[in-house]
């Protein structure tokens, strides 16, 4: 048995969102073979008073504020660092003392390091080269950031981030070089991985889904209107942009065809705009602490995204769930799913609104999809196996040593 130390840019418990979920899960796995000690970041949002099962596999854990959210002098100190620097904003943002301080205290002291995700390599000074360094990058990042730009609407907002592409470019660059491996969501983010840094090693570990927790329904569904939904927080901005577009692009297609057409958003709403005339077909429950409900009684399972990498875990949950799956290619990068086997894919809004008014109209075509989509799930992307996988690939990295 291994110590480990892990680092995490906020609360891995409980998990609501798709970097809390892969941190989770990982840390679990590792946990259950190795002495753990986290470090970690707390959020605004997140909740200390319920990482109860968090605490009882840890060895030792602390928590730190990130100086960027204390105040917004701090924040536009950080920014402004950014922007006439040579460090991207989220390497800015995480800078701690007192993090920084404790993870170089306690890296030389442990088998091995783990940073969940790229600007906390900020925090990794240069531990005994014995130590292993392992990134878990849950995305290009540099390539995300260049996609956001590109289709930005304000110019103010674009600016900046046109200015920041190259610097996390060149700072993902260095991470990975620094990093002994890195684990990667998919092969594409892989193979873009390798490319800033060939001689690092990258092990593909995907994004999973805890399938016995995720199940198709079993009862009746009550009658409804037909309902879509979606699962994701609009404070990720690929969220956010591809809901933007499905509301004012795509829905109005298919409200044309089907007036009694429901769009049940699942998740933080803030920053979103519905239109005027959409808003009584817009449902905005917000955060809930079960998807069940809000799935199981949806008919089809919309993923219009048009930017981001890695891979997502809302695909993955709806395919656990057996829903139907309308998505675009970006939406469902990574993951094997098999166009018009386990879903239909489509990247504008007609084809978009054709492929969701077809499944409408054909439930049993979206039970095929559904349950085909699910088996894969089951066959690839539990979290339990993906688990074991991590655990294989770290004795691996600790026997080299």
């Amino acid at each position: 048995m291994a110590k480990l130390l892990v680092l995490t840019s906020r609360l891995p418990y409980p998990p609501r969102e798709g970097h809390q979920l892969r941190a989770w899960h990982i840390l679990r796995a590792l946990a259950g073979a190795h002495e753990v000690s986290l470090l970690s970041f707390v959020r605004d949002d997140d909740e200390p008073d319920r990482c109860g099962p968090l605490r009882e596999m840890l060895v030792h854990f602390e928590t730190f504020s990130i100086p960027a959210q204390q105040s917004g002098r701090q924040l536009a100190y950080a920014a402004a660092r950014s922007v006439l620097g040579s460090s991207p904003f989220v390497a800015e943002k995480y800078t701690s003392a007192q993090m920084l301080l404790r993870a170089s205290a306690l890296a030389n002291a442990v088998d091995l390091v783990h940073v969940d995700m790229l600007p906390l390599m900020t925090l990794i000074g240069k531990p005994d080269k014995s130590v292993p360094v392992v990134l878990n990058a849950h995305n290009v990042e540099h390539a995300l950031l260049r996609q956001r730009a590109a289709i930005e609407p304000h110019w103010p907002q674009r600016m900046f981030l046109r200015n920041q592409v190259p610097k996390l470019r060149a700072y993902e660059r260095d991470a990975c070089r620094r990093a002994s491996h890195i684990l990667a969501c998919s092969q594409d983010d892989a193979d873009a991985l390798a490319a800033l840094a060939p001689e690092t090693p990258v092990s593909v570990v995907p994004n999973g889904v805890d399938t016995g927790r995720n199940r198709p329904a079993t009862g009746a569904i009550p009658d409804h209107p037909p309902r879509l939904v979606f699962v994701g927080q609009m404070g990720w901005f690929p969220n956010r942009d591809g809901v933007q577009w499905f509301l004012d692009e795509v829905f109005p297609r298919i409200l044309a065809q089907r007036p009694d057409a429901e769009f049940l958003l699942v998740g933080k709403s803030q920053g979103l705009r519905v239109p005027a005339a959409l808003r009584d077909r817009v449902r905005l429950p917000g955060f809930v602490e079960s998807l069940d409900s809000a799935i199981h009684e949806s008919d089809v399972y919309v993923v219009p995204l048009r930017t981001g990498s890695g891979t997502r875990l809302k695909v993955l949950e709806a395919m656990a769930f057996g829903k139907a799956i309308v998505t675009t290619h970006i939406g469902a990068q990574g993951i094997e799913l098999e166009p018009g086997a386990e879903a239909l894919f489509a990247d504008s809004a007609d084809d978009f609104a054709a492929a969701v008014l077809r499944l409408i109209a054909n439930p049993h075509e979206g039970a095929r999809l559904g349950s085909a989509a699910r088996t894969k799930a089951q066959l690839l992307y539990d979290w339990d196996t993906i688990g074991r996988q991590v655990v294989t690939t770290y004795a691996r990295l600790l026997q080299e040593q």
